[in-house]
């Protein structure tokens, strides 16, 4: 063998034993679960390349929506699947450098607006954007006349989009594309009421029955509903003509329903699913186990657990009943036992920021403290407690219907017997809950942008989610208040006020806890910047890196 071939060989070999050993030290010295904190924190950019396009992203659901016509339904279903076809005339602002839960509004498909010095008018300009290429809209461009006949067919049906356009007096379209909003009076949370997940922008078409709202969607979003078949899968295909030029980058979404959470799991750690949700801590460290690449995304929920009474029943009718039932339940213990982390919420979740009383004072208001409990119930007139009964959903997850068991065994100590009744989630949602057909119940809130929406929304005796049968005349009048304060300071400091005196004198629903989320994602989703708001729109921006 000549020298140069046996010095060849030996560069090969130092080679190859020196990658090895670069690779073993690094495996040393970091054998941590790549993971995106996205909590007050900003998200970091972890993505090095271009993005790539194609590809299909898969999405496991315990649950499916009833119908997918988002003006008729508030469910986080029917809504999570409204932002992949759908957009507003603005919106929340998502990507690197911008958390999960920051409420900063940008445009959409109104490119720019103006709002009056007396803040009372609001004109949208809008881009333009084409409808999908679906009958019978046919690829059509947006008109101002799609962004009245959608808010005139808001305004006309009953629930919780409606109570979003409470003030608007008027909306007419100037030209093909401009938009006049008129309001009553100035109204503080209009523009954070436009960038809500209920506002989503309709065709006409849709508005004069020419196709049905109920089982198919047309929009100008990201992506293009092909089929959509209940309680089994829904596929979306990619937009050609999407207004954001060269996206969305992948080709297909598949949002697939499988209710078993351990099928999920399985198929999440087989590559089956790009994502999924709703992991106990004892999941998600095992799944870690079986999948150490897998990037965890962390953040603070975007809303609470509550405990809530159906106010016309005895013996809720009873203030010293409802502190009774808050005071029992042992909060931190539970949050960390089940979820592995979180904190005492308020009546305004803790996701909207200074918004919300300082974690100090919401533990203040809300103590656990289960002999207090038993005073109050024997001052009640119940010494040796009452029985009743709890309705709750496992359409979330197997963790709410936990939750349900650990407050029950709670209320047990303190002489509260509790039947809990598991309800299918569409019977739950669109029945059980907004008609007050329970004793008590609990669930998850929806992901309530606004501090007026967590208030007045579910506290005002006229509130379109009060599905509490609550009444305070008082609190009618505050709730009515800070609606018209724009100073945002001011109105901040009267939000407060306004917290305190539910944690107080109402105390329906009881907020519980608001935990710290870890959803697994697989290591090849890149650039995946979620926000505290329904809809998968942000998945516009998503590319698998193959």
């Amino acid at each position: 063998m000549d020298k140069r071939l046996k010095s060849i060989i030996y560069l090969l070999v130092f080679g190859l034993v020196a990658l090895v050993l670069s690779a073993c030290s690094s495996n040393e010295t970091s054998n941590e679960t790549p993971s995106e904190k996205q909590d007050d924190k900003k998200i970091e950019v972890t993505a090095n390349t271009e993005p790539k396009s194609g590809g299909t992203y898969t999405i496991l659901t315990p649950a499916d929506p009833d119908m997918l016509d988002p003006h008729r339904q508030s469910s986080i279903y029917t809504h999570m699947l409204a932002g992949l076809v759908y957009n507003k005339l603005v919106s929340y602002e998502t990507g690197p450098g911008v958390a999960y839960t920051d409420y900063n509004v940008v445009p959409d498909l109104a490119e720019r607006w103006e709002i009056s010095e007396d803040g009372k008018t609001y004109t949208f300009y809008l881009r333009e954007a084409y409808w999908h290429d679906k009958a019978p809209v046919n690829g059509r461009k947006l008109t101002a006349e799609d962004v009245v006949a959608t808010m005139e067919r808001i305004i006309d049906l009953p629930g919780h989009q409606r109570a979003l356009l409470s003030e608007v007096e008027s909306v007419v379209a100037v030209d093909d594309q401009t938009v006049v909003f008129t309001l009553k009076q100035p109204f503080a949370p209009f523009l954070n009421f436009m960038a809500n997940h209920f506002m989503w922008i309709l065709p006409k078409e849709a508005m004069d029955g020419e196709f049905n709202l109920a089982t198919d969607s047309i929009g100008t979003g990201p992506f293009v509903l092909e089929k959509w078949e209940d309680n089994v899968q829904a596929t979306y295909s990619k937009n050609p003509k999407y207004y954001e030029e060269g996206k969305p980058y992948l080709d297909k979404v598949i949002y697939k329903v499988v209710p078993d959470q351990s099928t999920r799991i399985a198929a999440f750690r087989t590559g089956q699913a790009d994502t999924i949700g709703s992991l106990s801590p004892e999941e998600i460290a095992q799944l870690q186990k079986s999948n150490s690449n897998v990037t965890i995304f962390e953040s603070l929920f975007a809303t609470q657990e509550q405990l809530y009474m159906n106010m016309e029943r005895e013996p809720f009718t009873d203030l010293r009943v409802r502190k009774a039932i808050s005071m029992a339940v042992d909060r931190k213990s539970m949050v960390k036992a089940i979820y592995g982390g979180g904190e005492t919420s308020g009546p305004v979740n803790p996701s909207l920021g200074d918004w919300a009383l300082s974690l100090e004072e919401r533990e203040e208001l809300s103590p656990y403290n289960p002999e207090e409990a038993k005073k109050l119930l024997a001052e009640a007139g119940y010494p040796n407690g009452f029985n009743t009964t709890m309705i709750v959903t496992n359409g979330y997850g197997e963790q709410l219907v936990r939750v349900a068991q650990w407050v029950a065994e709670d209320l047990r100590n303190v002489g509260i017997n509790v039947e809990i009744e598991i309800v299918e989630y569409a019977a739950y949602f669109s029945d059980r809950w907004p008609n007050v057909d329970y004793d008590m119940g609990i669930g998850y809130q929806t992901y309530f942008q606004e501090p007026d929406e967590w208030l007045r929304t579910q506290l005002h005796t006229n509130g379109a989610r009060n599905w509490y049968n609550n009444s305070d005349p008082e609190l009618d009048k505050m709730l009515d208040k800070q609606r018209t304060i724009l100073d945002v300071e001011e109105r901040k400091q009267y939000v407060h006020e306004i917290q305190r005196y539910v944690l107080e004198n109402l105390v329906n629903p009881i907020p519980v806890t608001t935990y710290y989320t870890k959803t697994p994602r697989q290591p090849n989703v890149k650039d995946s910047y979620p926000h505290a708001s329904y809809g998968y729109g942000y998945l516009k921006d998503v590319w698998l890196d193959n």
